[in-house]
Parts: structure tokens; sequence; C-alpha cells
């Protein structure tokens, strides 16, 4: 008995597909778990250094939600909701404006594992969401004769970075990390005289550390 190639096809095709169907779902299902069992919650406290002498930033306490918590060697592709804030400077050093930035990062990392010491470099990317708010005296930092208006735009974001994660338990670290975060957003300063607008360099250093907690991580 001798088959046709498209009859052949069509019942290859129909036994198949109930096989094939029934293991996507289980595939998708098993990536979605993975993916929640690396999600955590970093608490820490930073240090922020500012590049530009027309910015600065101290000490804060922050947070970011993130993919992470991985005991596993090899690639990775870290993401994170991370934010930060710092003050604006006029050319006369006098502060008018903070700035704050949101941004989601993503990205590609590599980890080495030692014990329960994590080892992780990585480099994100992203889009910086920026706003500005008007503080102190801003129209004496301008030596403005009147209202002072400020517009900040949206930037991209580089960021490489180095992380060590050492694991108290399976669920709780103790993190510490070192970054740059590369970005330079657009500000404009309208005042009665006129418009001051360019991209300011609000790239800085920032060291963190903190804890981590993976709440579904087994």
């Amino acid at each position: 008995m001798k088959f046709h190639a498209p009859v052949a096809l069509a019942l290859a095709t129909l036994f198949l597909a109930p096989s094939a169907a029934q293991a996507q779902p289980e595939f998708v299902k098993d990536s979605v778990s993975k993916i929640i069992r690396k999600l955590g919650v970093h608490v820490n406290m930073s240090v922020r250094e500012p590049f530009d002498q027309d910015v600065t930033k101290g000490r804060s306490f922050g947070g970011s939600i993130a993919l992470g918590g991985g005991r596993g060697n090899g690639w990775k592709y870290p993401i994170a909701l991370t934010t930060f804030s710092e003050y604006l400077h006029a050319p006369d050093g006098g502060r008018f404006a903070k700035l704050k930035s949101y941004a989601i990062v993503g990205g590609v990392g590599y980890g080495w594992n030692v014990g329960r010491l994590s080892i992780s470099p990585a480099v994100q990317t992203g889009v910086a969401f920026n706003s500005g708010k008007l503080e102190g005296d801003a129209p004496l930092a301008f030596k403005a004769d009147g209202p002072v208006a400020l517009k900040v735009g949206n930037s991209l974001l580089l960021k490489p970075k180095m992380t060590l994660e050492y694991f108290l338990t399976k669920k709780f670290t103790l993190r510490t990390s070192a970054d740059y975060v590369l970005t330079r957003p657009s500000i404009k300063v309208t005042t009665p005289t006129g418009a001051i607008g360019d991209r300011w360099n609000a790239s800085n250093f920032h060291a963190t550390v903190g804890i981590g907690f993976y709440p579904f991580r087994k």
C-alpha cells in the first residue's frame, strides 16, 4: 500500500497536533513558574555620587523589585524596576529643583556561585521616565525677576552593574552592588528673560548594601 505525500502529512498532523497542544501549556506554565520563583524584593541603603557638578545627591534608603535569586552558573537576563532622585543646581551653584527618575531596565549578565555567595556582573538598559519639581528659590538661582518654569524629558539609560549576594537562607540574602547609571535627560528652564535648555548629565555612580527577599523561591 502506497501513501502519497499530502496524505502522510495530513495523518502526521492529525496524530501530533493533540500532543503538541498539550505540551505547549505545560511549557508555558513551567516558564512562568521559574520566573515567579526568581521574583525578589530588595531593600537597601545607598550612596549615589553624580558625575556633574550641577547635580548632587547623598545617602538614601530605597528599594527595587527584580528578577534574581538564581543559584545556577551561567548566563542571566536580569530585569528590574529602579528609581533615583537628584538635586539640580543653577550655574551659580544654587539648588533650584529635584529630578526624579523611574526606569524599567533589562539586560544580560553572568552568574558564578561559590558556596552561598553569588557573583553577578551585568549590563542593563531601558527608558528612564523623568520628572522634575522646582524647590528652593528658583528665581534667585537664575537671577530672574519673575516666575521660573521647569520641563524635564525622558531619556535612555545604561547601567553596567556588579552584584554580590550571600544566601542566609533559601529566601533571605545579604546584598551589595555597585553600578554606573548613564543617562542624559533633556531639561528646560524658562524664565521671564528666556529659556535655557540642554541635555543634563544626570549620570552617577551608585553603591548599595541591604537585604533581598525571594518569597516564592523553593
